[in-house]
This record gives structure tokens, sequence and C-alpha cells, in this order.
């Protein structure tokens, strides 16, 4: 997906950018993308799906629009397009929702459905919708149903419990669009209100009841199901601790929610950008060098390529010790530095005060998984040293043999 073609393609990339709790800066990093990918030659429109606090325009430097979203859905016009504005930026163009009635809060599922087809046919490479906070059903039903979501979110404990439930949420959503889709809602009724009663459980879980009713109908989803990856971004990070957070809730959500995310990246706290709101300037057109807008761009860019292929399950042939690669998230005959540093990393992440996994409720899951990395790095630390040179000892490094006399981090 980094080349959109404009020739051959047959409806716009759709991204959503969310999160489950408000003043994360989602409407920053929606416009700092929407300008980031004009700049590279795409053709963007920006579309304020924020229906209850609408600023994206402000965020631009805008003044409010004449014509807003609610116009075309309480159909005062038959065309979307009547209500795209131009931002100013080459190729970036903005549905705003600044002039919004006060009623389109409450859209039907009609409403919704009729803005999602019309925003795929657009003649445009990416709609990019910049959503609310929270998790309500106008919220989750556009990030679940775009081709991308990107989830923002702050280094701060409650802003990561609000993520993972965001997280939930939204899967579980598009779970019900898919069996509405694909013919299978009851199956998923009948499963879900099983699960009521307790909770939701994750979605390796559910699909594994779903295949106890109907086989085929859990191998239909399952497929649908995988596309949903969405991106996390960290912003306003002022630390190194702040920047490795986002790659821990990386690892912690797929290991222990089961639902992957791909960490898109950390972007820097600048004072600057709250000076561009006061007056009224897009960040990204007004300062371009700083570490901040690099980070924006890095960010688009992440979002832009192919999704990685999972480490798991392993192809290729049984490799000696692989169960113990699997537990520290590594590829079979990954190198001696790599499984230090990946064994360092799953440490930090475990650690009993570790704020990745503080929202979750699995003490006893977590000492599991500590557990399982210490005798997975002790097996691959073994393996190493019975094929290493011995001419002087083991050729480790010094960070090793610390780990071995048991200076590590408290788990």
């Amino acid at each position: 997906m980094n080349n959109l073609s404009r020739t051959h393609q047959r409806r716009p990339q759709v991204w959503a950018v969310g999160g489950g709790k408000g003043g994360t800066g989602k409407s920053l990093v929606a416009a700092s993308l929407g300008i980031h990918l004009s700049q590279m030659g795409r053709r963007v429109i920006l579309v304020d799906g924020d229906l209850g606090a609408p600023n994206l325009h402000t965020v631009l430097g805008l003044d409010p629009p004449a014509l807003a979203l609610s116009d075309f859905v309480k159909r005062r016009f038959e065309s979307i397009e009547t209500v795209v504005s131009e931002t100013g930026v080459p190729r970036l163009s903005l549905v705003s929702g600044a002039r919004n009635s006060l009623d389109i809060e409450s859209l039907k599922h009609f409403q919704k459905t009729r803005l999602l087809r019309v925003l795929m046919s657009l003649p445009t490479d990416v709609v990019l919708l910049d959503l609310g906070a929270g998790t309500s059903l106008n919220v989750l039903d556009l990030f679940s149903l775009a081709d991308r979501g990107l989830l923002v979110i702050l280094p701060e404990p409650t802003s990561v419990e609000n993520c993972y439930r965001f997280l939930k949420a939204a899967f579980l959503r598009r779970l019900h669009h898919l069996g509405r889709t694909l013919g299978y809602q009851s199956i998923i009724d009948l499963v879900m209100e099983h699960r009521d009663l307790a909770d939701d459980g994750r979605p390796t879980e559910i699909l594994e009841e779903i295949a106890r009713v109907d086989s085929s109908a859990a191998e239909a989803l399952s497929s649908h199901v995988e596309a949903f990856v969405p991106h996390l971004v960290m912003n306003q990070v002022r630390s190194h601790e702040d920047e490795v957070l986002g790659e821990s809730m990386e690892w912690v959500s797929e290991r222990f929610i089961r639902i992957p995310v791909r960490f898109a990246g950390a972007i820097p706290y600048d004072t600057t950008l709250v000076q561009c709101v006061k007056g009224r300037k897009a960040y990204l057109a007004e300062y371009p060098r700083t570490r901040t807008a690099e980070m924006l761009r890095a960010v688009a860019e992440s979002v832009l390529a192919p999704r990685a292929a999972s480490l798991r399950p392993f192809p290729g042939p049984w490799v000696a010790g692989a169960e113990a690669y699997r537990a520290l998230d590594l590829r079979p005959g990954a190198a001696q530095d790599e499984i230090l540093n990946s064994y360092t990393r799953l440490r930090r992440t475990l650690r009993s005060d570790s704020p990745a996994l503080a929202p979750l409720d699995c003490e006893p899951e977590r000492r599991a998984t500590a557990a399982e990395v210490e005798n997975a790095y002790r097996t691959l630390s073994r393996n190493l040293s019975s094929t290493a040179p011995r001419p002087g000892g083991l050729n480790l490094p010094a960070q090793v043999h610390r780990f071995r006399r048991g200076v590590s981090p408290t788990v």
C-alpha cells in the first residue's frame, strides 16, 4: 500500500484516528498526517468525525467553513462533495463539522452506512477521519470499518487503560458488523449472549466458541478478524520511558488481550504545538524541521507501510528451541544481541509495576509469562554457549553474565 494508484484504485483508503480518551491530540495527528500525505503527492480529504466537539478546522488554522458534514447527513445536499472545502494546502481538502447541527451526534445506522459508502466513493487517495473520544457506537463503527485505524494515546495510566478498553470495544463492534455482512449474526449473538454473564473475553476465545457452534462461520470470520490491526501512536512523549511504553503496549496487547496492534511511533512533546493552535496555524506546515514534525511524518510512513508478517506461527521446518524463541518474541535463529535485547525489553514490560500492564487484571498470567521468558532466555543462552568460541571463556556480553548472577530488574 506504499504507492496509492490514482488510475487503478477502485476506492480511497479510509484511515480513522481515534482513541478512548479526550485530549490526546487526535486532531493534531490527523491534520499532520493529512498535510504530510498531501505533500507526498496523495490527494487527501480530512473529515471531522468528532460529532460532539469538532475542531479540526481550528487545528488547520481555518475559519469555520460555511457548510458542514451535517448538511450532507441531513440531506440538505445529495453530494458530499458540496461540503468539501479547500485548506490552502495543495491536494488537501476538508469536510468540516464546525457548523454541524446539534442533533448529529445520534446518527442512525442507515445514516452511518450511507456516509461510509459515500466516503469510499470520493475521488481521492485517502479519506482521513478524525473521530471523537470515547466508545460511542458512532466512533466504534467508523473506526472498526476503516482500512487503517490509529489510536492516539498519552503516556498516562488513564489513557493506557482507555486504550485497551477501546480496542476490545472496537474489535467486538467489527465482529458484529462482520456477522451481519457475512450472514452469521445469529451465531455471534448466541455466543455473545452467553459471554455477557461473565466477560466479553478475548478474540481468540470468542472465535473458539463460535467454532464449537459452527466451524465454517469461525473460518469465514477469522480471516476478516485478522485484518483488524490498529496502529498505536504515543503522543506528548517526554522521556525514554514514555517512548518504550508504546513498544510494551504492542506486545502486551497481542499477548494478554489477544488483539494485535502495531506501534507506529512516539511523538515528542513540543510547547510550540500549543502556540500553533492559539495562533491558528498548522504545526507541520509552520515547523516542518522539528523533531516532533519528523516523528509525525514517520508515523504516516509507518501506517503506509505494508503490514509485517506476524512472528506467530513460525513458518518452515521445526527449529531447535522454537518455543523459546516464541516466548521471547523472536524468530528462530535470532542473533545473540537480539536475544539479549528482547529479554531485557520483556523483563521490563513484565515487571509488577509495569505501566503497560497496570490496567489489566492479569497477575497470575503476568507471573507465568515472566517465568516463561526467564526459562526461554536460559534455554537460548545455553544453546549459544555450547556453540560459542571458547579460547578465553564464553563469548557473551558482560550484561549476560550479570543477568545470570541475578543482577536484573525485579519481576
